[in-house]
């Protein structure tokens, strides 16, 4: 057996050398030297997975691609060699072949790295824990949660998209559709359903620029910042930057551990967006209801167990509940990190950070039901004209050319139609279409007709053709420009994976996946 000698220094004390066994990792109960026992029962039950089923999916391959980055760099810069590296990348490989399956039976009393790093020691040996020089669980952790953020963050920026597009392309082919604008629930002015798109577009478009607005948060690597104080090792944290897909590299080795404030603006902007999609779904859902101004098809709706007349728009309120619960893990995120140290924390890293996974899925679900939903709605084009045509929806422009052509204030003219339609109201007039200012009929060019109205009310981003295309146009400009930065971002790490694999590959005898 062998035995390594080392010094323990006390203040006034002499110097007392300690011998460790090299062997000591294997003895039966885990003994870090410090702590000679596993976490008690209860508490592993409460903080660790009881099995690792859902790290194989989760955690393990990413810790592996990072391994197989920090493996690549320590060869490099000559603190490990290249026998261990090639041995570690076979395993890696074998490994992501089977699932990880041989990790996942693994106990893991300490946590699934821990079991991941035990499995790899016990088939490469213990030199496989030298893959831990310059870093910590701490940059791992961080690192890891940004690589697993990849995915679900370009699916739910392209589900986005996707909406964009439909929305664009839906108000285009309903420019002149005319359709009345509601206001505390009653129908208020004549609009056009374009008119309506484009506005939806626009709100959903300042969301998209919100989630667009993390990705140089998500591009940025932690790995190298070890526990929060960096290293005195001659790592190169820009080349496992680099090799992982990221652009840079920490900047700050403390803020690197301790923040997970991208968490918290992904899930700030998914909140906002959950938030708009509820008004959304709330308007449609007016839409298809009572009022009967669009419809959904079959496939888009719900039968009742007991009513069988009943089609019901479930899916919008689907969209309605997930926006709740979205804003219930930023809240949960934002709580569990207020008043923490600054610097590692597990109520950070750990507890609000996993708010993220369920906040993700939710808003990726409420964009995709949203979309479905308005790619397969119909306008019912004779309800809402219909609609106009009784509810004295030319009211206010009626009020406005008393007061513009006539010799009556806002005020006045304001309350004189509203006598008009109390008088209409109460002799059962269908409506207002014409009025007489003292002697003399408005002009037949000034026509009070709803579909005019809304032909030709341009100014203040009204629903006039002109303006709703120049809105569309600019709306259109500016989704291409997002796609083009999301395929940006796809191809720096889709390039860093494949520098990763050439880097393996310069391994003699290697095949790579």
């Amino acid at each position: 057996m062998q035995w390594t000698t080392i010094q323990l220094l006390l203040p006034g004390a002499p110097k007392l050398p300690l011998l460790l066994s090299a062997t000591h990792e294997e003895r039966e109960v885990p003994d870090t030297g410090r702590i000679k026992s596993t976490l008690h029962p209860e508490a592993s039950a409460v903080v660790f997975e009881a099995d690792l089923r859902r790290a194989v999916s989760d955690e393990l391959p990413f810790y592996a691609e990072i391994d197989r980055a920090q493996a690549i760099m320590l060869e490099r810069v000559g603190l490990i060699n290249r026998g261990l590296v090639k041995k570690l990348l076979v395993e890696l490989d074998r490994l992501e072949v089977e699932g990880f399956h041989s990790v996942a039976a693994s106990p893991a009393p300490r946590g699934s790295y821990l079991a991941y790093e035990d499995h790899l020691r016990s088939v490469i040996g213990k030199e496989a824990s030298n893959l831990h020089l310059g870093r910590s669980r701490n940059d791992i952790n961080a690192t890891l949660v940004k690589l697993r953020l990849r995915a679900p963050y370009q699916e739910l920026v392209g589900e986005l998209l996707e909406l964009l597009r439909v929305l664009c392309g839906r108000a285009r082919a309903h420019l002149e559709t005319v359709f009345p604008l509601h206001t505390h629930r009653q129908p208020a002015l004549p609009s056009t359903f374009a008119h309506h798109l484009a506005a939806f577009a626009v709100a959903l478009a300042r969301d998209l620029d919100a989630l667009m607005a993390v990705h140089p948060l998500l591009n940025r690597s932690c790995l190298g910042a070890c526990v929060g104080g960096g290293t005195t090792l001659p790592i190169l944290p820009d080349l496992t930057a680099r090799l992982l897909g990221f652009v840079t590299s920490p900047i700050n080795s403390i803020d690197s551990v301790a923040s997970r404030d991208l968490v918290l603006r992904l899930l700030a902007g998914s909140a906002i967006l959950g938030s708009n999609l509820s008004r959304i779904a709330e308007t449609l859902l007016l839409w298809v209801g009572e009022a009967g101004l669009a419809s959904l098809p079959d496939e888009l709706v719900g039968s009742s167990s007991a009513m069988p007349h009943k089609r019901n728009p479930f899916l919008l309120e689907q969209v309605q509940g997930k926006a709740g619960a979205i804003t219930g893990c930023l809240v949960a995120a934002v709580t569990g990190m207020h008043s923490t140290p600054f610097t590692n924390c597990v109520a950070v890293g750990t507890e609000a950070t996993r708010q993220v996974w369920s906040g993700i899925d939710n808003s990726i679900g409420s964009v995709r039901l949203i979309r479905l939903c308005f790619s397969r709605l119909t306008v019912e084009k004779d309800a809402a004209s219909a609609m106009l045509e009784r509810s004295f929806v030319n009211a206010m422009e009626m009020a406005t050319r008393l007061a513009v052509d006539g010799d009556l204030d806002f005020r006045s003219a304001h309350h004189k139609v509203g006598q008009l339609v109390t008088t209409a109201v109460e002799c059962g007039a269908p409506n207002l279409l014409a009025i007489t200012h003292g002697d003399r009929m408005l002009d037949p060019d000034e026509s009070l007709a709803p579909d005019v109205i809304a032909r030709t009310a341009r100014s203040g981003g009204g629903p006039a053709s002109e303006a709703v295309v120049a809105v569309l146009d600019q709306l259109e400009r500016s989704i291409e420009r997002s796609a083009g930065v999301l395929s940006h971002i796809r191809s720096g790490w889709c390039h860093g994976r494949e520098e990763l694999r050439s880097a393996i590959a310069s391994f003699d005898g290697r095949t790579t996946l």
